[in-house]
């Protein structure tokens, strides 16, 4: 089956060539040349929607997140210079020993989790030989209770936190074994029996 443009270049070689020519014929042949050469132009010539010189130019603004520049933060205990500091988001806890001139004689910084980040808001004890836990008074006008380091505490010490019973906390010594040291609290949510609402009572007795 031949094609609409090889129709017409037939229908012009039989105006031209296979009849004597006549103005009439000759103009029908230039109307038909007309109308090969658009309908050529029609299937060759890209149309404007596929021309990408065409498309309109859009310019899409970055996503971007807000983070905290800087954490304010509470250190006490056996440090040189106890007291409130403010410090970038990204610091560790080494950076915040540091900044309050370190540990005085007997400080057991060992028993904190240098590499911890900063959180905003929160108070940092720091134990020594002597005086082990945060003696920090809370509402009833008795000491508070001792922080409990999840990535270094037996299933004894787990079952001192609220909520945390034996098989609690067994779920929580098998989990830091088999993946290896909590690198934030939030890290508890994959202990089985940890949801968010058991979390969020247990973030003020926990440390890593």
């Amino acid at each position: 089956m031949s094609g609409p443009g090889e129709q017409i270049r037939r229908r012009i070689e039989d105006l031209l060539f296979e009849r004597p020519p006549t103005p009439a014929r000759l103009t029908v042949a230039g109307l038909l040349l007309l109308a090969g050469i658009g309908l050529a132009a029609l299937i060759w010539w890209p149309s404007g929607g596929s021309d990408p010189s065409r498309l309109p130019f859009v310019t899409v603004p970055p996503v971007t997140t807000t983070q905290p520049v800087e954490v304010v933060v509470h250190i006490a205990g056996a440090v040189v210079r106890p007291g409130l500091y403010v410090r970038p988001a990204n610091d560790r806890l080494a950076d915040l020993l540091a900044a309050a001139g370190g540990v005085v004689e007997g400080g057991r910084p060992d028993l904190l989790n240098l590499a911890a980040r900063l959180r905003d808001g929160t108070r940092i004890w720091v134990p020594s030989g002597s005086e082990m836990t945060d003696p920090r008074p809370v509402d009833d006008g008795s000491t508070a209770p001792a922080m409990v380091d999840v990535n270094r505490a037996t299933a004894a010490e787990l079952e001192s936190l609220p909520g945390v019973g034996p098989s609690l906390a067994a779920a929580i010594v098998r989990h830091r074994d088999r993946m290896g040291s909590f690198e934030s609290l939030d890290g508890l949510l994959g202990v089985p029996g940890i949801g968010p609402a058991k979390l969020a009572g247990l973030l003020d007795r926990v440390v890593l």
